[in-house]
């Protein structure tokens, strides 16, 4: 299996995981006890990325190409499913679940090289 055509997918991820740490060392630092810092998901067993390039491709087959806003709807549900896919399904139960989801929205969103990456995205699943 080629990893190229995956790169864009790659890059997303490595985009997410910086995001994530980012966000762990501003919540989880300075005034938190050890005691009450909430371990990371457990990752269980080898992810599949065969599985996870048919799950972005469910999400975004009904995406026009070329259609901008119908791409940024799907953003959410892109993110959701690489961080589940990256994390495991535990990483929902997180209390910060739902605030750490939407800042990624909001930062990739605004960021153009993003939005480039989730454009070739699109087109590398359609092949």
């Amino acid at each position: 299996m080629s990893i190229d055509r995956l790169s864009t997918t790659a890059s997303l991820i490595a985009a997410l995981r910086s995001e994530l740490s980012r966000k762990t060392e501003r919540v989880g630092g300075k005034n938190t006890p050890a005691s009450e810092e909430t371990p990371p998901p457990a990752r269980t067993g080898k992810r599949d990325l065969a599985a996870l390039r048919r799950d972005l491709a469910e999400v975004l087959k009904d995406v026009p190409a070329g259609d901008a806003e119908a791409l940024d709807a799907a953003r959410p549900r892109v993110i959701r499913t690489i961080l589940l896919w990256e994390f495991g399904s535990e990483l929902r139960e997180h209390s910060q679940w739902q605030p750490m989801l939407d800042s990624l929205v909001q930062t990739l969103q605004t960021d153009e090289s993003h939005r480039q990456a989730m454009s070739r995205l699109l087109s590398e699943l359609r092949v």
